[in-house]
């Protein structure tokens, strides 16, 4: 096993402050020569990467995610269009604002390009001066965004949401899922004998140990749109709008596997280890309960997973131990 030591700033880089120095733009263009003229025009004023191949757009934004994506809209295999579109429906991309680039000026292509999800849109030949301003608009606006939710909706030491997202964020997604008469699952988590790891430990450790049990859960994510919160202490709450019972179940055990496989040293556990137990619950599509219901009784599912046993997820769609 690997003890968890050392407490760093943990990520306060997330809260540092950015410029637009520090912003990635990334360029996509099957022609070379198109993509060196943008890149040209803005390397002096942001860090510019680019592809040929549209097909690898979403690959390279996983391992490094762009401020801005600058498409091409006619490219071989999947046009900048389609490819909009994808980038919206993808967790690491769907906030991140796209610009098109491209000769076609009808009303047609622009309105597909708005509807793609674009943030705006650039003519052949590209002007520098207009290229240059509107990136740097679009990306001051983003910075300005970033900076906003971060100290608004983020909690310092994790980096996840805060409990000021959870009851003004949360309960306007679950009235629109209502009205579209889908599902929220809601899990409810928190770390196996947390007070007997500070007390061995110490409170900085264990500070460290919150955030690598944080980072590991939104790793577990696969949706855009789903959410963590931490709750509170050493206790997290899952959103996740539009799933089902079984999904929203292997979601759960995935985190309590995932964090228990970061083997953290616990010699407060009788696993020796640090572990989680989960709750989880399904709003029905109709007449679904309020926030506050689905929270207490997701957390009724972790109370049972606890006595259970910990290190195990509880919940609506188990045929037994359902709570009262």
């Amino acid at each position: 096993m690997t003890q968890t030591t050392g407490y760093t700033t943990l990520e306060a880089s997330v809260y540092a402050s950015k410029g637009l120095a520090d912003c990635t733009v990334l360029v996509v263009d099957d022609e070379r020569s198109s993509c060196l003229v943008v890149t040209t025009i803005l390397s002096d004023m942001v860090q510019c990467k680019f592809l040929h191949d549209p097909a690898r757009v979403i690959g390279f934004c996983e391992q490094l995610p762009p401020d801005l994506i600058i498409l091409d809209i006619n490219m071989p295999g999947i046009n900048g269009i389609e490819l909009c579109q994808q980038l919206k429906q993808h967790r690491t991309t769907s906030a991140c604002p796209v610009m098109f680039i491209t000769g076609e000026g009808n009303a047609e292509t622009q309105n597909m390009c708005w509807q793609a999800g674009a943030s705006d849109y650039v003519r052949k030949p590209v002007i520098a001066s207009t290229l240059v301003h509107r990136v740097k608009n679009i990306l001051q606006s983003k910075l300005r965004l970033d900076l906003l939710t971060e100290l608004t909706f983020k909690d310092q030491l994790t980096a996840l949401y805060n409990r000021y997202y959870l009851f003004t964020e949360i309960p306007t997604q679950l009235k629109r899922l209502s009205r579209e008469r889908k599902s929220l699952g809601v899990i409810m988590i928190d770390i196996d004998y947390f007070k007997g790891f500070n007390d061995r430990y110490g409170h900085v450790v264990g500070d460290k140990c919150l955030f690598d049990v944080a980072q590991t859960l939104k790793e577990q994510l696969p949706g855009p749109h789903d959410s963590i919160v931490r709750f509170g202490g050493e206790e997290f709450s899952v959103f996740l709008p539009d799933t089902t019972p079984e999904k929203c179940r292997n979601i759960g055990q995935s985190m309590v596997d995932a964090v228990a496989n970061l083997s953290i040293d616990n010699e407060a556990s009788p696993l020796a280890k640090v572990t989680i137990s989960a709750g989880y619950v399904i709003s029905p599509p109709s007449n679904t309960p309020g926030l506050e219901q689905l929270l207490s009784e997701a957390d009724l599912y972790l109370y049972e997973a606890k006595l259970a046993g910990k290190a195990r997820i509880q919940g609506s769609s188990e045929q037994q131990n359902r709570p009262c």
